[in-house]
């Protein structure tokens, strides 16, 4: 495995190890249609074709005191929101973000565009499995990459996601101030 994990208690390194577990076994059964590369890039991050990602605890305060994750080149920031129930999900079960916002920012890490991060995460990962749709500041941004990602596109009026290959791979539902789920943008 090219992942380097530190900083976590071992309570969060053991829900790591499980997300990242469940995240390799949709990647060896894709539960939908994936681009060849994305996925092919995602199998290189999981094993030791690339460089050492460090995923690192980036605790509760400083850059972590909104978001539940960054990333930048070959490196994440986990904050200690993504292992956390939500206070005001709405799921009968207090929903933890944690396997989609790891998928998300692997997306990242595997040169995906924001676009590619949320219609991946939405079409792979539930709302009980942390998933949150397009709120209207990811909308902002992917009006300025032109509804384009690096793998998908998005047509803003039916707000289908298409990959190159017109593969179906999401549809987002209208965009809310808030997060469909009732929780925080990220």
């Amino acid at each position: 495995m090219s992942l380097r994990i530190t900083g976590f208690p071992s309570s969060e390194r053991h829900a790591l190890d499980r997300c990242l577990t469940l995240i390799r076994e949709r990647l060896h059964h894709p539960p939908g249609p994936i681009p060849h590369d994305l996925r092919e890039q995602l199998l290189a991050i999981l094993r030791k074709d690339r460089p050492i990602v460090d995923i690192v605890n980036g605790g509760a305060h400083g850059v972590c005191q909104e978001p539940y994750a960054r990333s930048a080149g070959y490196r994440m920031v986990l904050c200690r929101r993504a292992f956390l129930p939500e206070p005001r999900s709405r799921h009968p079960k207090r929903v933890i973000r944690l396997p989609a916002v790891l998928f998300h920012e692997l997306i990242h890490i595997a040169r995906g565009w924001e676009l590619d991060a949320e219609a991946f995460e939405n079409a792979w990962f539930s709302v009980q499995e942390g998933a949150t749709p397009p709120d209207r500041n990811d909308w902002a941004v992917f009006k300025e990459d032109r509804y384009r990602g690096w793998w998908v596109r998005v047509n803003p009026r039916s707000r289908q996601v298409t990959d190159y290959a017109d593969r179906l791979i999401a549809k987002f539902p209208p965009p809310n101030d808030r997060r469909n789920t009732g929780q925080d943008a990220r």
